[in-house]
């Protein structure tokens, strides 16, 4: 083989893995893009009315259990939020946990916990924010991975203040945990939040995507990753590096919880792999459920734990 014909053998080589890798990138990030668009495939999941314990059940707080409940609106900066507050079992409580729930999730989620912190005298309040259903559209009809969404849960603090909270709880699963985690960081009242419960947090969004991408077992999956994660930030106007909120619960807030299944397929477990090496005091609950579902594979275990660990919370001096 002459020297000329390997080289032209070669640069076709090369061109060919180029535009694999250019190709495979580019619908990997028509994937992110779709995942983050509103009105895509994580947006309005089937609904369901028998278990208010499973996810995506649809019906208030009455109705899915009987407890009493308050329909309250919170003043955002793109209009106004519908909420529910939850009062304890017994009597008048200053200590509320806030809920938030993942990309295109709705506020009944939230139920798993507050029926492990209502009994212990806790206020719950589950809120809508932007892009939910009833609730303002944003401008770029984006899930921002609380890059924008974290003003939201800032006015929802400032509302629960105003109604007598003094001890604040941020409860969140998936897209919730990065909402919380850029609450956090950005957030004047940041210092005052307590406690965190988190489940499967999507606290890495480039982690999320090699992941992903990773999954899949595509050859040169490395530099199939490193492509779509230069792409992605273009196509979707996020910047991944903005999206990680890890390095934030390494010092706050004071009490952590966490839960996570090693099969999650979405949000890889090393995420809350890594904040446990950050944070050893962290009550970490490691399953092996798929995503948000480590209460489904063991309630008893979840409940458990939640509950012994908001009692840890309740019993500290403020």
């Amino acid at each position: 083989m002459s020297r000329k014909l390997f080289g032209w053998l070669v640069a076709i080589a090369l061109l060919a893995l180029a535009a694999y890798c250019a190709g495979i990138g580019w619908q990997l990030s028509s994937g992110v893009k779709q995942m983050v668009t509103v009105g895509g495939p994580f947006t309005n999941p089937p609904l369901q009315t028998r278990d208010p314990l499973a996810l995506d059940y649809d019906g208030d707080p009455e109705r899915a259990f009987g407890w009493p409940f308050e329909t309250i609106s919170i003043s955002s900066e793109l209009g106004p939020l519908p909420a529910w507050v939850v009062p304890p079992a017994s009597g008048p409580s200053d200590t509320w946990m806030i809920y938030t729930h993942g990309i295109g999730a709705r506020r009944e989620d939230g139920y798993r916990v507050t029926s492990v912190a209502r009994p212990l005298g806790i206020t719950t309040l589950l809120y809508s924010y932007r892009n939910d259903a009833g609730a303002p559209r944003s401008p770029d009809g984006l899930y921002r991975f609380g890059l924008s969404e974290w003003r939201d849960l800032d006015a929802a603090v400032q509302t629960a203040r105003r109604l007598g909270a003094r001890r604040i709880i941020l409860a969140g699963q998936s897209m919730g945990g990065a909402i919380i985690g850029q609450y956090l960081r950005h957030s004047p009242q940041a210092a005052d939040v307590t406690a965190a419960v988190l489940d499967a947090p999507a606290l890495d969004l480039r982690a999320t995507l090699r992941h992903f991408v990773e999954s899949k077992h595509l050859p040169l999956s490395g530099a199939v990753t490193w492509v779509a994660t230069q792409i992605t930030p273009w196509r979707v106007g996020i910047d991944l590096d903005d999206t990680l909120t890890l390095p934030v619960f390494a010092t706050r807030p004071r009490f952590l919880f966490d839960a996570h299944g090693d099969t999650d397929a979405l949000v890889p477990i090393g995420i809350s792999d890594e904040l446990k090496r950050l944070r050893p005091d962290m009550t970490y609950v490691r399953t092996h459920a798929r995503h948000v579902e480590s209460w489904s594979e063991d309630p008893q275990r979840y409940q458990a734990a939640l509950h012994g660990f908001l009692q840890k919370v309740l019993a500290a001096a403020p």
